[in-house]
């Protein structure tokens, strides 16, 4: 009896142990399965588990949020082209699910909660689930804002070429109509006054040479105003402020320059600051209906801040108008960002922040 009774209490210690390690054991892949759905539902990407007939079987917290659709009973059953994909590109969805073709990336538009679509880019591929049975993963991401992007800068880069050959056709019809006819002019002038010495007669020659040196006088005025249209002359030799300074004399509306910058900034830097003051004054003259206007060019840790402000009626749209379009391709080019605020009534405020690197 005392042997069985010790086989017994050997044969429980021995039970209770592995009970022990079972319940760690357990204990240890419950918080590895949480762990798992843990990052399943932190990351912003698209995940789903659907049977062999598209139904959805479980889906992560991304594809909730993007769906509005709870992972929950209602849901789960469904077919998942019909819950997530929208109907216009349900047959299609459903055909690039049941292919044998796996990691190939499609994109497809998907239901929003708030009605609209999001273009989502995704893989699909076969696996097994825990029971053994043939499964399909679904992995997305939504690139909605990124092709939006993508499109922006396509059109913006289409504006700043069309810009470009604008300013060039402006440039040869400004030469061609001003300072070349007035060179054309110039020539003729010179070989009648050549031949006024040659046949004796000084005094037209004289006359002659006087209305030379008239046109020559425009001509270069001519070509400094075009040179001035391209690149301002007093930005390359003065700086900044003193460039800001002329744009505010020229200006039909009081300006003040409240603030601008002692040091140099880029020349491209400034280049931008230049045209996006010159522009938001001469919308101020056009529109505004303002009394007085305000320029403001500081830094600001890694930045420089342009702001054009206004007193005028405000309600200024910064999707409107080829100017302010050009301005904010000019800013965007630069890794910097163009904003404006108008409510109705004023004041306007047009602020351009700009990279110091850039």
């Amino acid at each position: 009896m005392p042997r069985q009774r010790k086989k017994a209490t050997a044969l429980a210690v021995e039970n209770e142990r592995l009970a022990r390690e079972v319940r760690a054991r357990v204990e240890e892949l419950e918080r590895e399965r949480e762990f798992i759905r843990t990052v399943v539902n932190s990351t912003p990407a698209l995940f789903c588990v659907l049977d062999d007939d598209l139904r959805i079987l479980r889906f992560n917290a991304a594809l909730e949020i993007l769906s509005g659709r709870p992972d929950d009973a209602n849901t789960r059953g469904e077919l998942f082209h019909e819950v997530f994909v929208a109907p216009r590109e349900c047959a299609d969805a459903r055909r690039r699910l049941v292919s044998e073709n796996e990691d190939i990336e499609h994109e497809t538009a998907f239901r929003c909660a708030d009605g609209s679509t999001a273009l989502v880019s995704w893989i699909k591929r076969r696996v097994s689930g825990s029971d053994g049975r043939p499964r399909i993963f679904f992995s997305g991401v939504d690139v909605t804002a990124l092709k939006r992007e993508q499109e922006e800068l396509r059109a913006s880069r289409a504006r700043i070429v069309e810009a470009a050959d604008t300013t060039r056709r402006r440039i040869e019809r400004d030469l061609h109509d001003g300072a070349q006819q007035r060179l054309v002019t110039v020539s003729v002038a010179l070989r009648m006054a050549r031949k006024a010495l040659k046949d004796g007669r000084a005094s037209s020659a004289e006359k002659q040479l006087a209305d030379i040196e008239t046109e020559l006088d425009q001509a270069l005025a001519e070509l400094r105003e075009l040179a001035r249209g391209i690149h301002p002359a007093v930005l390359t030799d003065r700086g900044l402020p003193d460039a800001l300074e002329m744009l505010a004399v020229r200006s039909t509306v009081p300006v003040e320059v409240e603030q601008a910058p002692s040091e140099r900034l880029s020349p491209q830097v400034e280049a931008a600051i230049y045209y996006l003051v010159s522009e938001a004054l001469t919308n101020v003259a056009k529109y505004a209906r303002a009394r007085v206007a305000s320029v403001r060019v500081f830094e600001q840790d890694s930045v420089v801040v342009a702001e054009v402000e206004d007193d005028g009626v405000g309600g200024a749209d910064a999707t409107n108008g080829s100017g302010l379009r050009g301005l904010h391709d000019r800013v965007e080019a630069l890794d910097g960002e163009l904003s404006i605020e108008s409510p109705r009534g004023g004041p306007t405020i047009l602020r351009a922040t700009i990279p110091l690197s850039s």
